[in-house]
């Protein structure tokens, strides 16, 4: 009897000293710094970090992974996407001698508001006193069609958030040159009637 008491005192004992050991152990956990759950979210902040900054830094000359073309040679293409986003990045840096060289001498820009047919004369009269706008490319569609290459771009402006431009590029001596610039905002269907309703007030 004596023996089976001391056993059982024994295995309290035992008992007792395995649960400080963990409640000991759980108060130390609670005060460290928690490597084992920092390093994974560190690493997800990396990632995270890492793949925005991809999202964000673009090259406008690299474009294959926004651009896709149809009965274009490659070295059309190459010159066709590079002249759009030259006409891009000299506008935005208000570098009007660039940006009107791209365009053929009768071309005619078309603007969103529906005044805005102009020559270029008369587009260069109302771009030269400004300070250029931006857009960032997003998606561009090219197709050649005999002589005439037609695009179609999707754009984002800090100022009018998606615009469309879509146009015409004629073959010259010079090389190809724009024929025709029409910038849009694509209205959604779901809004068009309200837009539109507004648009006849």
């Amino acid at each position: 009897m004596q023996s089976i008491i001391h056993r059982l005192g024994f295995i309290a004992m035992l008992v007792t000293t395995a649960a400080a050991f963990d409640l000991h152990a759980t108060e130390a956990n609670e005060l460290a710094p928690d490597h084992t759950q920092t390093e994974p979210k560190k690493t997800s902040v990396s990632q995270q970090v890492s793949s925005e900054s991809q999202a964000v830094i673009k090259d406008l000359n690299n474009v294959a992974d926004v651009e896709d073309s149809q009965g274009l040679s490659e070295e059309d293409r190459q010159e066709v996407s590079a002249l759009l986003n030259k006409l891009h990045e000299s506008a935005a840096a208000a570098d009007w001698s660039t940006y009107f060289s791209l365009y053929h001498p009768q071309a005619v820009f078309i603007g969103t508001d529906d005044s805005e047919r102009w020559n270029m004369v008369e587009f260069e009269r109302y771009a030269k006193p400004t300070k250029g706008w931006h857009y960032e490319l997003q998606s561009r569609h090219l197709l050649q069609i005999d002589d005439t290459i037609l695009f179609d771009e999707q754009l984002f402006s800090p100022a009018y958030g998606v615009s469309r431009g879509t146009g015409a590029l004629v073959h010259t001596e010079q090389g190809w040159k724009i024929a025709q610039y029409h910038l849009s905002f694509p209205i959604p269907n779901e809004k068009a009637k309200r837009i539109t309703s507004l648009i006849m007030q």
